[in-house]
């Protein structure tokens, strides 16, 4: 289940798909059990609460300003909601086969700077509109390779949520050979995907 606005993916069963067609129609949680016969109440009613947090988090029915994306597109100024950090260019495996050419994208083989992924932060901060929820996915090459700027970008991307009233969803794309305790930690703490 896709909410448009938000950019969140919700996978979903049976149940909850069905009750997610008859909720957008707001109505309450009896009149919902009672068109979905064959659904157990409790657990509908159960289904409704899920999807009553998701919409109370932003992350379901959500909206955006559309007299500020009218504006901004009026400017010239089109909305980010997301971004890819490249965050790479080198891989630890470099494949032969690899899309990337061994990680480097055929070019030189370099780190982003921390700086430049504070810059990338700040523009989307900036470039957001009226949109809550942002996506920042860190690729490469291998990611892992820069961790250090990766957490310390994604310490600088907490505080930049705290002072634009954002909310930033990151996630990081990786062959995992690098992963140890400490990184393992830190992505079950603050990635909301790990590819």
């Amino acid at each position: 289940m896709l909410d448009v606005e938000s950019g969140a993916v919700h996978v979903v069963d049976e149940l909850v798909h069905e009750v997610a067609k008859l909720y957008q129609e707001n109505l309450s949680r009896e009149e919902i059990a009672n068109r979905l016969p064959q659904f157990d109440a409790a657990e509908v009613a159960e289904a409704v609460e899920e999807l009553d947090q998701l919409r109370e988090d932003g992350l379901l029915c959500a909206t955006t300003d559309p007299v500020e994306l009218g504006e901004a597109a009026a400017r010239n100024k089109n909305v980010v909601k997301s971004m890819c950090l490249h965050i790479a260019h080198d891989c630890n495996l470099r494949c032969k086969y690899c899309f990337a050419s061994t990680g480097d994208f055929h070019g030189e083989r370099l780190l982003m700077p921390l700086e430049v992924a504070k810059k990338a932060i700040d523009f989307l901060m900036e470039h957001s509109g009226s949109r809550k929820h942002l996506e920042v996915d860190f690729f490469g090459g291998e990611p892992l390779m820069n961790f250090d700027v990766v957490r310390k970008t994604v310490e600088y991307g907490r505080r930049q949520e705290k002072k634009y009233g954002k909310v930033i969803r990151f996630t990081i794309t990786t062959n995992g050979v690098l992963l140890n305790d400490e990184i393992m930690d830190f992505l079950n703490k603050e990635m909301s995907n790990v590819v």
